[in-house]
């Protein structure tokens, strides 16, 4: 072979080599940008595969089936052979596309909070809990009593937040507290985020328990100090709660680990407030089988709007959850909740009622069921918007007429949600609603008299999630906040402006006794 002849076939084979590679290379950077997320929900399990392309997501396809609670991976396998039909997912080494999951299946992540004085640090251990995903199934002031600590060993929560005392400050509760836990029949976790003078004592009380230490909620008067006790929630959750539901099989498959999914959707209500110009005041609700979650971004108090505050300032980011407050799973207790209002709403009949009672119990024996016919879509329609109604008015806070020694003043509770402009409706009931060009209405309030006037949002203007994506981006929004906030912004549908409805609901509700 002549030199040129053997160059020509060394170059044929650089090219070739080089070829492949690019080829390969070109493979592997369009996979790297493909992303499936996972959505384990109560009822459904949804999944969508997801494209980056310059500053934003796009979806390529998606997929939902019942989700199976007996073991949540054959729920999760069947929503991704949908995605990806050419793969066995159960025998997979390693996934084609990266997949991030989260979860709030089986009741999610169930904590007892117990605080010191209800407005201060009860309060901020609620809103720590809330922040971290959880579900808070009790909450406790003061010292814990024998009838309390029998309903925290029949509540059998995951996490019990033990908080109380500014740093240097009241010790005694706290220590006493522990005491009564050391000797209960609790067997979860106890995060203790108290007076940090109490932590020798409190460690000594609970060395035979899963104790976590972090730092104080409140270690000064009026200063909040939540981001330490949400993560050592979190961290909770990852070590402890995912074992015995089949999410540590989809651990060890997908290589990530799973969130909650209220933390998940947390975190993308931060990333639209923090990165989509005009979105700083809004609110988000959440609507699920089991839940109601309601979330708002925006200032809780405002000094020089003339009124004082009572309690602490709450986050710019809040979330609250209701637990007796769904359309399938929680349907029973929703429809106890808001029988009043459900009856003001069916013109007063109790016959009506009754007949919707009926399909309550159709919901709790098969929370699968869809409606059947026109009557049924209208009991879901009205067992909606008592859940908005009830979410709503418990995440708001309240102004009243107080007397001082300098005469009558207006004092705040809670967060200001005046000044929210924007709404957006997520969940299965509020996407299925966006679909049909339809906006949720608020219900018609049974009239009551009361001192404490809501500090509802005046004007706003309703979003739905009509294609069901938010649950799924906020899987992404920890770590691609810029790129979900856009994505979500711009999957939303618009459907009216809400003015007119609010004055009305709120003059309605609400006079002075």
């Amino acid at each position: 072979m002549t030199g040129c002849s053997a160059l020509t076939v060394l170059w044929k084979k650089w090219w070739n080599c080089l070829t492949k590679t690019l080829i390969q290379g070109q493979k592997e950077m369009i996979e790297e940008d493909r992303k499936i997320c996972v959505d384990i929900g109560s009822t459904w399990t949804k999944a969508a595969m997801f494209n980056l392309s310059h500053d934003r997501f796009s979806v390529e396809t998606r997929a939902v089936m019942a989700t199976t609670t007996d073991h949540l991976p054959e729920g999760v396998y069947g929503v991704l052979h949908h995605l990806m039909p050419g793969h066995d997912w159960h025998s997979l080494e390693s996934t084609p596309v990266p997949v991030h999951f989260a979860s709030s299946a089986k009741g999610g992540l169930n904590v007892a909070v117990v605080g010191l004085v209800p407005e201060m640090t009860l309060q901020i251990a609620r809103l720590a809990a809330f922040s971290a995903g959880a579900r808070i199934c009790a909450a406790y002031p003061y010292r814990l009593t024998r009838s309390c600590i029998a309903a925290i060993e029949q509540a059998r929560p995951d996490i019990l937040l033990l908080c109380g005392g500014t740093d240097g400050g009241n010790e005694r509760y706290v220590t006493e507290n522990a005491r009564a836990i050391a000797g209960s029949a609790f067997c979860g976790t106890v995060v203790y985020a108290g007076n940090n003078q109490a932590v020798d004592h409190v460690s000594d009380l609970l060395s035979e328990r899963d104790l976590r230490v972090t730092e104080n909620l409140m270690p000064d008067f009026g200063r909040l100090n939540i981001e330490p006790v949400r993560e050592t929630i979190r961290q909770v959750f990852l070590e402890r709660i995912i074992s015995g539901k089949g999410l540590d099989e989809l651990v060890r498959r997908f290589k990530t680990q799973p969130v909650p999914t209220p933390l998940a959707v947390l975190n993308l209500v931060e990333a639209i407030g923090n990165h989509v110009a005009g979105w700083d005041n809004f609110a988000m609700i959440d609507m699920g089988g089991a839940t109601t979650d309601f979330y708002s971004f925006c200032e809780a108090y405002y000094p020089d709007s003339g009124t004082i505050l009572k309690g602490i300032v709450e986050p710019t980011l809040k979330r609250t959850v209701e637990g007796d407050l769904g359309m399938r799973v929680s349907a029973a207790s929703a429809f106890e909740t808001a029988r009043e209002l459900l009856l003001a709403n069916l013109e007063g009949s109790e016959q009506s009622l009754e007949i919707m009672s009926a399909y309550i119990d159709r919901l709790a024996a098969n929370t699968s069921h869809l409606p059947a016919d026109l009557a049924e879509q209208q009991f879901d329609q009205l067992l909606a918007s008592a859940c908005v109604y009830h979410s709503l008015m418990r995440h708001a806070g309240t102004i009243e007429e107080v007397y001082t020694a300098k005469g009558p003043v207006w004092a705040q509770s809670g967060k200001d949600l005046r000044r929210v402009n924007r709404i957006i409706g997520t969940g299965g009931f509020l996407a299925a609603m966006g679909r049909a060009g339809d906006a949720l209405e608020m219900p018609v309030a049974p009239a009551v008299k009361s001192d404490k006037i809501p500090l509802l949002p005046k004007d706003f203007e309703y979003f739905s999630d009509s294609d069901y994506v938010l649950p799924l981006l906020g899987c992404l929004a920890a770590k691609y906040p810029q790129q979900s906030a856009a994505t979500a912004v711009s999957y939303l549908t618009s459907l009216h402006h809400n003015e007119e409805q609010v004055k009305e609901f709120s003059h309605r509700e609400f006079t002075h006794a």
